[in-house]
This record gives structure tokens, C-alpha cells and sequence, in this order.
């Protein structure tokens, strides 16, 4: 069966903040400096959120959501433990997530442009997302 449109879009959203905040987790241990943790623990609040909000969406149109694969789990967890296992200063765990939210930035982008639907309320979801990334990713420069 062909996916809408809207389908493949709340899809790639829900995994975009499914891995981002799955990212923090892996990442969250390592922070040591007070504003850091704090403002990733604030961007994890929203991914959380905007999981909610992609869940009840699609509940909603009664669509079932695809999660994170496991290899795709697997994979970002490893790479995390490894790039953090000698150096873990602020820096370096700031540049991970500017790299790692620039992707999720791009991916989101790609996906509404690829991905045309006539839903307000998932397009603003998507935007938000964009959005609130970016400001992160602005936000993290400050620890560079």
C-alpha cells in the first residue's frame, strides 16, 4: 500500500525527535558544564514534547508511527560513546550536537519540501521542530 504524503512526513518528523532525543540521553552523562546540561535538558523537553504532539497527531488519523530502528539506535549510541570516550570538554560535546541537530535540521527541511501536505497542524509541527533546532544550534555556538 502507496503512503500519503502526510504519512511519510509525520513519520520522518516523530523520528527526527525520536533520535535527537535519544542522542541526549546517550550524551547527557558526559556533560560537566552546569549551562550545557541545562540547555540540552531544555532541548530534550521540547523534542519530548514534540514526540507527543506526533503521537497524538497521528493517533489522531489513526496511522501507526515507525520508532528508530535498532541498528539506527545502535550505531548513534556507539559513535557517541566512542568520540566522548577521551575528550568529553564542553567543546567538543557542544560541536557533537551542532553537528547531530544540523542533520535533524536538514532532514526535517528535505522531508517537508519532499513531502507536500495539506495539514496546518503537521506542517506547524514541522516548522517548530526546524525552529526550535535551530535556535539550539545557535545557542550551542556559544560553547564552541
Amino acid at each position: 500500500m502507496q503512503q500519503s504524503n502526510f504519512t511519510k512526513l509525520i513519520n520522518k518528523s516523530y523520528e527526527n525527535v525520536r533520535m535527537a532525543s535519544y542522542a541526549i540521553d546517550c550524551i547527557m552523562e558526559r556533560i560537566h558544564n552546569p549551562a550545557l546540561a541545562e540547555l540540552v535538558r531544555k532541548q530534550n523537553k521540547f523534542y519530548l514534547d514534540a514526540t507527543t504532539d506526533i503521537e497524538n497527531l497521528a493517533r489522531s488519523r489513526e496511522i501507526k508511527l515507525n520508532d528508530i530502528n535498532l541498528v539506527a539506535q545502535t550505531m548513534s549510541f556507539v559513535s557517541i560513546k566512542l568520540k566522548t570516550l577521551k575528550d568529553n570538554d564542553s567543546a567538543k560535546l557542544s560541536e557533537m550536537l551542532v553537528r547531530g541537530t544540523t542533520m535533524g535540521i536538514t532532514d526535517a527541511i528535505k522531508a517537508r519540501n519532499e513531502y507536500p501536505v495539506d495539514s496546518p497542524e503537521l506542517v506547524a509541527i514541522v516548522d517548530r521542530i526546524i525552529s526550535h533546532e535551530e535556535e539550539f544550534v545557535d545557542s550551542l555556538k556559544t560553547f564552541l
